[in-house]
């Protein structure tokens, strides 16, 4: 029987958080799989009563929750919950989840079938990673890809089709497994990065000692895309408001773009700072340069 630690961290996203863990519990159940799962949730300080609503629901499976001050972001907020699982230990991987995420149904199935075939493909076992869709258009969102230019980082996300388990070289982290044997190597998230980073750093050098990433047959979940085009926002705010938003978590965040080249791509760093900077200066010149080499 495999053991699974699912982790999570959020903040004041109750409805959504319990939507999430309904369908994770709700498809899990379901499926009746040979897998036993626990999940570790940090609530980052959340004031709308998340907490207490996982609580009261009484879910059929172990939930853990553990607190933070409302400081910790995403990446710190999920190595609390992934430091929690392996203190606890017998675990035999770990699912990132994101709390905006539905499970769709197919997930745990293909999370069994992968692990035989890459033990049986590739000798090892590794990263499992689930894409999503939008749930209204079915439009891909997340999951995995590769870097089709290692100077301009462009990339091409690499689409479920339904038939094959396809490798892939970095991941989001909305839907990911990682097996023990990766984290008895890797460890958890690097715990420099601000809010996001840590899944694209960890998958990325994970890819690079060696071990495999597999993107699922099917989508694994449902998920919209938050990430959107930030420019036009970024234009009209006055310099000094934009040399801030290239700080913030929630903007550029600056600090982690360059700490992600420094480890996975040293030879980007002199252009990334360069460029953060010229984009607070001249935010439509830098956006075009962007998108000339996002094509």
């Amino acid at each position: 029987m495999k053991c699974v630690a699912v982790l999570l961290t959020v903040f004041n996203r109750k409805n959504k958080t319990i939507a999430c863990l309904d369908s994770l519990i709700d498809t899990y159940k379901k499926s009746k799989v040979a897998i036993n799962i626990k999940v570790f949730v940090t609530d980052d300080g959340s004031t709308d009563g998340t907490s207490e609503a996982i609580f009261e629901k009484k879910y059929s499976v172990p939930i853990q929750i553990l607190k933070g001050d409302g400081s910790l972001f995403w990446n710190a907020g999920m190595i609390k919950s992934w430091n929690a699982a392996i203190a606890e230990g017998g675990f035999d991987g770990y699912l990132w989840l994101n709390d905006d995420t539905r499970i769709l149904p197919s997930f745990w199935t293909e999370l069994l079938e992968i692990d035989d075939y890459s033990v049986n493909k590739v000798g090892k076992r590794g990263i499992y990673v689930g894409s999503t869709c939008d749930p209204q258009t079915k439009v891909f969102t997340y999951g995995g890809f590769d870097y089709i230019n290692k100077w301009t980082l462009k990339d091409r996300f690499v689409i479920p089709n339904g038939r094959d388990y396809v490798a892939c070289e970095c991941a989001h982290g909305n839907i990911t497994y990682v097996s023990k044997e990766v984290v008895d190597v890797m460890g958890v998230f690097f715990d420099k990065y601000i809010h996001g980073g840590g899944d694209h750093d960890y998958t990325y050098l994970a890819h690079k000692h060696g071990f495999p990433l597999w993107v699922l047959k099917n989508y694994a979940g449902e998920c919209e895309n938050d990430h959107h085009d930030k420019f036009d926002k970024y234009s009209s705010m006055s310099l000094k408001q934009r040399i801030s938003y290239q700080k913030s978590p929630f903007g550029f965040n600056l600090n982690n773009t360059l700490l992600f080249n420094k480890r996975c791509f040293p030879y980007r760093v002199p252009f990334v700072w360069l460029m953060g900077y010229l984009k607070a200066i001249f935010p439509n010149f830098s956006r075009q340069i962007y998108l000339y080499f996002r094509k």
